[in-house]
């Protein structure tokens, strides 16, 4: 009796433990599966990432030489030259505006000076 119930606990050991053998098996490869299919999602993300990113860079590098067409075109454009010109020659004539107004300005105010001295002179007098 027992060398049946050895046998019997010994067949149930060895049948757990196959079972838990198949078991493993099968969880590692779920494992390895779901490795590889985050690998593969990574790389992915990664070559859309890249694949953005020179889209991006070829936009702007687009965007900056048209952008610098446009200035030459406009900084060459006849009427803006014409408003150049015109605006250094209105800068011109202000500053000449300013510097006789601060003559006349010093003028009279020594004039006013002159005066206040005459008068003072007289009035001691």
């Amino acid at each position: 009796m027992r060398t049946l119930v050895t046998a019997a606990v010994l067949g149930l050991g060895l049948s757990v433990a196959a079972c838990n053998q198949a078991d493993q098996r099968k969880t590692q490869a779920d494992a390895q599966a779901a490795s590889q299919d985050v690998k593969e999602s990574a790389q992915k993300t990664g070559a859309d990432v890249k694949e953005n990113a020179q889209k991006v860079g070829e936009d702007v590098k687009s965007s900056v030489k048209d952008m610098g067409v446009d200035v030459k075109q406009v900084a060459n454009d006849p009427d803006v030259k014409k408003a150049q010109g015109e605006l250094k020659s209105a800068l011109k004539d202000l500053g000449a505006s300013v510097k006789k107004a601060a003559k006349d300005t010093r003028d009279n105010t020594r004039e006013a000076g002159h005066e206040a001295k005459d008068a003072a002179s007289d009035a001691k007098g």
